[in-house]
């Protein structure tokens, strides 16, 4: 215990420089040659710390490849977090918005936010494992021209950290954007089109009368208010050859329809119901559509009024035949360009004296 006592008691006389040198020699003569090696061992260790923490009391400015090369460091493992955040959010938050967003008629942003609650479980439970094999797989080209301690706390290296780290996120967030070829951004909006609550589908009714304006038709269609119905009718009336003169589309509050509607066979519950007013034509005629057609307007009318989604498919439908006629338009333009020239035969004074 002495031994070890007075062993510290020169460590500490080492470290403070040469003023003790003279009694150092004094204690070295006196000393035996085991206990002179272990003396100079814990001097040189001494000296050792002394030098170091001399050195980290005022280190070295940073050099531009040690910052760089610290940036990357703190960069490598954000793009891991960057990716795996985007892809759970993404994958979450479709999953959600095409059950509980359906079910609830919740907005695809709340789904968003949802799915964000479980992005940031993943990354408290995988973060320092994705942390961990991106910095193996960075090799050892990272591990070089490692900052000291104190070097690590110069504004300079904090800079270089934090713009890594953006730098790092943002390409890790965008690299996660891929995720999205992979998810059917429509399908959530279909299915929310498509979900009826029980008994809604029996709830429309579809009113068509070709006498209260002379010359064109009116369709009156009640029902409760589901999204997308609106401009499922509307794109039914265009599908059928009838041009829309004009739309009245409003709501009123409660069950107003006749006694004698399906409607008051089922359960009552209080709703909002739509009434949309559509005075149209038929757009071959420019007059009300005949009166023979009125009944087959009505059971599509009603037909798209039950299942949105079918009206929508069929917009899009029309719009690519719109497309094709388009094309083929200006296919028989062209044809017939070529038909006009070879039909035209033209000869001038020139070409017969170039004959002669």
């Amino acid at each position: 215990m002495c031994h070890r006592t007075f062993l510290m008691s020169q460590t500490r006389l080492a470290a403070a420089g040469g003023r003790h040198r003279r009694l150092n020699n004094l204690i070295m003569t006196s000393l035996g040659q085991t206990t002179k090696q272990s003396y100079r061992k814990v001097t040189t260790n001494a000296k050792k710390v002394a030098e170091t923490t001399a050195a980290e009391a005022t280190p070295e400015p940073p050099t531009a490849r040690q910052l760089a090369t610290h940036a990357v460091k703190c960069a490598i493992p954000m793009i891991g977090f960057g990716f795996m955040d985007n892809t759970i959010m993404i994958h979450a938050g479709h999953y959600i918005d095409c059950t509980l967003g359906v079910k609830f008629s919740l907005s695809t942003l709340a789904a968003a936010g949802i799915g964000q609650i479980f992005s940031g479980i993943g990354g408290v439970v995988f973060g320092d494992t994705l942390e961990a094999v991106f910095r193996e797989a960075s090799g050892g080209t990272v591990n070089k021209h490692k900052l000291s301690t104190a070097q690590k706390l110069m504004r300079s290296s904090r800079i270089a950290g934090v713009v890594g780290g953006i730098i790092g996120v943002s390409f890790g967030c965008a690299l996660g954007l891929v995720n999205l070829f992979f998810v059917d951004e429509q399908r959530a909006n279909m299915l929310k089109l498509q979900a009826l609550e029980d008994g809604q589908e029996f709830e429309f009714e579809v009113e068509i009368d070709n006498t209260i304006n002379p010359g064109l038709t009116t369709v009156l269609v009640r029902g409760p208010d589901v999204d997308g119905v609106l401009a499922s009718i509307t794109a039914t009336i265009a599908s059928h050859g009838c041009s829309i003169v004009k739309l009245d589309a409003g709501l009123r509050g409660g069950d107003k329809f006749d006694d004698t509607s399906l409607h008051n066979l089922l359960p009552q519950t209080p709703t909002t119901v739509l009434e949309d007013k559509f005075i149209i034509r038929n757009r071959a005629t420019g007059r009300a559509v005949d009166n023979d057609d009125l009944d087959d307007l009505a059971r599509v009318i009603l037909a798209a009024a039950k299942d949105p989604l079918n009206a929508h498919s069929l917009k899009g439908q029309i719009e690519s035949l719109e497309i094709e006629n388009l094309a083929l338009a200006e296919r028989v333009l062209m044809l017939q360009s070529h038909l006009e020239d070879r039909q035209i035969k033209i000869v001038t004074d020139e070409d017969e004296k170039g004959k002669e």
